[in-house]
């Protein structure tokens, strides 16, 4: 599995930013390259998503030994190993205002991906449903520098989590770099609409 994050400053507003992620959901074909059609197949309302991930594995095989609840929901997985406590597991759980399910053609070949999203906290969480090559997801977020400056830049982050179909680690690496492209894309836009904003409004554009 290839577990990396890709982040990028983007040099606009927050919501401009979350915009354009946003807007890259229902048209993925303005960011995605190769993208030849798109459309949506399902729209469900919000709900939550729990998962448990689990670190550690292979340093400390059977060593789970204790779970930490809080009011009967797990938090975390614990193992001991000659007194040493280590965190080997944490559980998520993420809110969602909206998910829908889309199919994306690239090269003629269709995928679907299964898109969860919530506004409070300007995060995606993108499913790999049966994409040709590779397994997965994908996590992407909108991260302010600065809560008191809303001027201050955007991080705009990018958590893959990718296995290719065949073991192929050139896959990955190639998926990656599809991924790669649409976070720049992503930059490019929301400077672009940022600074025309910005240029409408007499003031000059952030640096």
């Amino acid at each position: 599995m290839m577990a990396m994050t890709l982040r990028t400053w983007v040099r606009a507003e927050l919501e401009t930013v979350w915009a354009v992620v946003s807007d890259s959901v229902e048209n993925p074909q303005r960011y995605m390259s190769d993208v030849e059609a798109v459309r949506v197949l399902e729209r469900l309302q919000g709900g939550t998503i729990k998962e448990l991930t689990i670190r550690g594995m292979e340093s400390a095989p059977g060593c789970f030994d204790f779970f930490v609840l809080e009011r009967g929901t797990l938090k975390e997985v614990k193992s001991t190993e000659s007194d040493y406590v280590r965190v080997s597991g944490v559980f998520d759980s993420f809110v969602f205002e909206r998910s829908i399910t889309r199919e994306v053609t690239v090269r003629g070949v269709p995928y679907r991906e299964r898109i969860r999203i919530s506004n409070k906290e300007r995060k995606i969480h993108r499913e790999l449903i049966d994409h040709p090559t590779c397994s997965g997801k994908i996590i992407v977020k909108a991260v302010p520098s600065s809560v008191q400056n809303p001027m201050a830049p955007v991080d705009l982050q990018f958590f893959l989590e990718l296995n290719s179909m065949n073991g192929s680690k050139e896959e990955q690496e190639e998926m990656a770099a599809e991924i790669r492209k649409e976070q720049q894309r992503l930059k490019e836009k929301a400077e672009e609409l940022e600074t025309n904003v910005l240029r409408s409004e007499g003031q000059p554009a952030l640096h």
